[in-house]
């Protein structure tokens, strides 16, 4: 594993909101969706994108873009769940464009995600990890329940945040709810 200097990283990057009613950051999410959905069926992938745009509505769910040196490279979905592991944060979807892996910007964009679910009153934080993605997950503290989804035969990983470290980036100040753009910045 090389090294990265994440420093650098933070002050190229910014955390960039979707909300529904604005075309270009849903425009944004819909073509990155798309790429991470490609082994879909088109009708397949069209209609689990636009569920997750309706769900933007609901309390408690960020639909997030990471914007690197001016380009797209990746979104998140989260929320803090109220049905299996109430209270905790759920990252459900979570993607990095293939060409800015391995570049320390998933590490970047789980710690601004990781301070605006502290912020938010988020203790633990839970997921459900493919193959490919249980090495960048466990690089990150997640350790695996024994748990498989029932649903997609996924791992179930788990973290806890209340011994993160906060990391230097300035955290999320209110609520996200009630943000359009956040922009990272090292101190």
């Amino acid at each position: 594993m090389k090294d990265v200097d994440n420093s650098k990283i933070a002050i190229r990057t910014e955390v960039v909101y979707v909300n529904k009613n604005d075309p270009n950051t849903v425009s944004v999410f819909l073509s990155l969706g798309r790429d991470y959905l490609k082994a879909l069926p088109h009708e397949e992938r069209e209609r689990f994108l636009k569920s997750i745009l309706v769900r933007q509505e609901e309390p408690d769910r960020w639909l997030l873009l990471l914007r690197y040196e001016n380009k797209y490279v990746g979104f998140t979905h989260v929320k803090i769940d109220n049905e299996e592991r109430i209270g905790w944060g759920f990252i459900l979807e979570f993607y990095i464009v293939p060409t800015r892996r391995k570049m320390g910007l998933g590490r970047t964009f789980f710690n601004l995600v990781a301070d605006m679910l502290q912020a938010n009153g988020v203790k633990d934080v839970w997921l459900l990890a493919d193959s490919s993605a249980e090495s960048f997950w466990h690089s990150l503290g997640f350790k695996s329940t024994g748990e498989l989804d029932r649903e997609t035969g996924q791992k179930v990983m788990a973290k806890s945040l209340t011994y993160t470290t906060k990391t230097k980036y300035i955290s999320f100040a209110m609520k996200t709810s009630q943000i359009v753009d956040y922009h990272s910045e090292f101190m």
